[in-house]
């Protein structure tokens, strides 16, 4: 169950990198559309990243000779993960259920305030949360797989923007 969790911690970061790279690159008026296949190119990216890390945890399964005790490791250190994942996760929705509201003042200040500080610290509460489910692990594949999945997590973003940076360049030499 811990390791569905964050696959799907994993599938809405993803889509939130989808979107924020997306951010300030399209002139359109009508921009439905156009985050809406942010949203998608961020989920596949992320459905991508789990897909190798399920692959790497079934060959790390595989070919360990302790499956039992690697089982359990792997789900102790998801458990720990989810203690700093969690409350972040919660954070961001909460500041993104505040943007329904009415209210530019209040969809300015979670910009401002919550998303914006957010999105700044998002690689080091991955590497935080990471660090500390690794912290009490007693197993080296079970260390070895989560640093694997940080770094495919960390450079989603790093790859999705790139691909936003090619995408716009080729949308305005189009326009030129």
């Amino acid at each position: 169950m811990t390791l569905l969790v964050l696959y799907l911690l994993a599938l809405l970061d993803g889509l939130l990198c989808g979107v924020r790279t997306a951010m300030g690159r399209c002139a359109l008026i009508q921009k439905r559309s156009y985050y809406r296949k942010a949203l998608l190119r961020g989920l596949a990216g992320a459905q991508i990243i789990s897909s190798v890390a399920l692959l790497a945890l079934l060959l790390a399964a595989g070919l360990s000779d302790h499956r039992r005790e690697l089982r359990a490791d792997l789900e102790e250190t998801a458990a720990r993960m989810l203690w700093i994942f969690l409350p972040d996760a919660a954070a961001v929705l909460l500041s993104l259920a505040l943007r329904i509201l009415p209210s530019t003042d209040i969809r300015s200040a979670t910009s401002v305030f919550a998303l914006g500080p957010f999105t700044a610290i998002r690689p080091l509460v991955m590497i935080a949360g990471v660090l500390y489910g690794i912290s009490s692990s007693h197993l080296l594949e079970t260390r070895l797989l989560g640093l694997l999945i940080l770094a495919l997590m960390v450079s989603l973003e790093f790859a999705l923007n790139l691909a936003a940076s090619r995408r716009q360049s080729f949308e305005i030499r189009q326009l030129i």
